[in-house]
């Protein structure tokens, strides 16, 4: 475990104490952490938006590492969630071509954010405590 040596201000004295992170640095934990990630910029495009394609993008180069794992079900769930968004906004967007349609279109995207709102508070909630996702393919 590394030492951190510090000059005590009281008496000027040179003390050495154990350095502790506040984190691990083991792969695992890296691995949690990519997760945690993802989810945090999924929280933040429920906002702003475009936080959503970093995360995407995190997610899919974490796959191949999260493969057999319990955090794959996690990754496939926050794939899935952005690329259904993405239908909804294409469909949100493209209904409100005609007048008659924004109504609707309205609806639409009104569902598709609380949705994806959803997949974000249970995902991380889940992983938060350790619990896999138990059907990463379904829609709730």
């Amino acid at each position: 475990e590394p030492h951190m040596a510090e000059t005590n201000p009281n008496n000027g004295n040179q003390v050495t104490r154990p350095r502790t992170l506040p984190f691990s640095l083991g792969l695992s934990e890296n691995d949690r952490l990519a997760v945690h990630i993802v989810y945090g910029l999924y929280g933040a495009a429920i906002v702003f938006g475009l936080p959503s394609i970093f995360g995407v993008i995190l997610a899919y180069l974490k796959r191949g590492d999260l493969e057999g794992t319990a955090l794959a079900g996690h990754i496939t769930w926050q794939i899935r969630t952005f690329w259904i968004q993405v239908i909804t906004i294409v469909l949100t967007v493209a209904l409100t071509a005609t007048w008659i349609l924004i109504p609707f279109a309205w609806l639409i995207g009104g569902l598709g954010w609380l949705w994806f709102v959803y997949r974000v508070v249970k995902g991380w909630i889940r992983h938060s405590n350790d619990a896999p996702i138990k059907d990463p393919y379904a829609l709730f």
